[in-house]
């Protein structure tokens, strides 16, 4: 997978994880380019704003987005477990019920 499509994936897990920690204008100028698919000029013409301020304000979002991450880790929490879950569709039933216990307890422990 190019490098640009992993980022932009990293950007909508984290925008899922910590969308609601951002201000309404970071939310919705991020929304539009990783959700809607918007240029940064539709987003300028849309939002009133300068292009240039529309790509400062997505660069801001996001490490703000990897800032929450990197303290919270909520986005790696959900990968470690999805892990998980996934590896246990191989195993035999009684390992398969270890590993989902130990699944249900990151869950209740962890998020």
């Amino acid at each position: 997978m190019n490098e640009a499509l992993l980022l932009k994936e990293r950007a909508l897990a984290l925008l899922d994880c910590y969308e609601a920690l951002l201000t309404e204008k970071q939310a919705a100028i991020m929304d539009a380019h990783h959700r809607c698919d918007l240029s940064l000029s539709e987003i300028a013409e849309q939002e009133n704003v300068s292009r240039a301020s529309v790509s400062d304000t997505l660069s801001k979002s996001l490490a703000k987005l990897e800032e929450f991450e990197s303290k919270i880790g909520l986005l790696r929490k959900k990968e470690d477990i999805s892990a998980l879950l996934e590896r246990g569709k191989s195993l035999p039933a009684e390992e398969k019920a270890a590993l989902y216990e130990t699944a249900l307890e990151e869950l209740e422990n962890g998020i």
